[in-house]
């Protein structure tokens, strides 16, 4: 039996490192993922690739309960590709939150006169919002970035009004990891900026600990896992047709040609159930 301890990448990550990763893979992920840079939700499991990615952030935006002009946070918000939908479908106005100058520069370009979806670069850590002035939290695929967690969920808290709400995807690592499932998931934190992944269980207890009432919690893994799947395929597509894929694994000065390996070892963590998913939903109480 293994011992149940946070999942800590064993060299230091900062903010800065996080950002680099992003900008140096830019042309990678918005070729691979396109501009929602997250899981796809098989819930039914015969959606396309194109309707779990949706299905992903439309599940999270019901868990809000969006009523249209809500003032609307989007903590790690990528590409804004989830920022645009809530925007678009939900009539809400976004505030993204992104390390990523490329990822920023991406959605600027992309923005209208019209747009209700405004995406800084900025870390939300030292966001200047103001307390109680949000409708309600997004965040998908973040946390796992961020090494102060209770830090972050604390500031969600913070800016939230009270009886509104917060809902969150993310990694995590299996309770009680082997050793076998330890050294994976290391890896995949030390190769792809993550401070660290903990447990459902620990993600839960933090939230506890900032104050929110969970509302609704679920592990996804065997949902979500086909996404690698399919990355690995449409890697190798590139690594086949585009010579510039195959210039930059080849180069050792790119330290994140790492990537293709880490896209392969995420796919194995989740066969050999190293790692799992988890999607929660929690409310800021209306007193507190």
């Amino acid at each position: 039996m293994g011992v149940n301890k946070m999942i800590e990448s064993n060299v230091t990550i900062e903010s800065e490192a996080v950002a680099a990763h992003y900008d140096s893979l830019d042309k990678f992920y918005r070729d691979i993922w396109g501009e929602h840079v997250h899981h796809g939700y098989w819930e039914r499991g015969n959606e396309t690739p194109e309707e779990a990615v949706l299905h992903l952030s439309h599940t999270l935006c019901r868990w809000l309960a969006l009523q249209p002009k809500d003032e609307v946070i989007d903590v790690g918000c990528g590409y804004g590709g989830t920022s645009r939908l809530i925007a678009l479908e939900y009539g809400a106005k976004v505030t993204g939150f992104t390390l990523s100058k490329q990822q920023k520069a991406f959605s600027d370009r992309l923005r209208t006169s019209s747009d209700q979806v405004d995406v800084l670069c900025q870390n939300f850590l030292n966001n200047e919002l103001k307390a109680e002035s949000i409708d309600a939290v997004i965040s998908i695929e973040c946390l796992e970035h961020i090494s102060d967690k209770q830090r972050a969920l604390d500031e969600m808290f913070r800016v939230l009004k009270p009886g509104k709400r917060v809902a969150v995807a993310l990694w995590s690592s299996v309770e009680n990891p082997n050793r076998a499932q330890s050294y994976m998931l290391e890896a995949i934190c030390r190769e792809g900026r993550l401070p660290s992944v903990q447990t459902g269980s620990e993600y839960k207890a933090l939230f506890e600990k900032a104050g929110f009432q969970m509302l609704d919690e679920r592990e996804i893994g065997r949902d979500v896992k086909k996404t690698w799947t399919i990355c690995a395929k449409r890697l190798a597509q590139r690594l086949i047709f585009d010579s510039s894929y195959r210039t930059f694994i080849k180069n050792a000065s790119n330290q994140d040609r790492i990537f293709a390996l880490t896209l392969l070892r995420i796919r194995a963590a989740f066969e050999m159930k190293a790692m799992e998913y988890w999607i929660f939903a929690a409310e800021k109480p209306l007193s507190h």
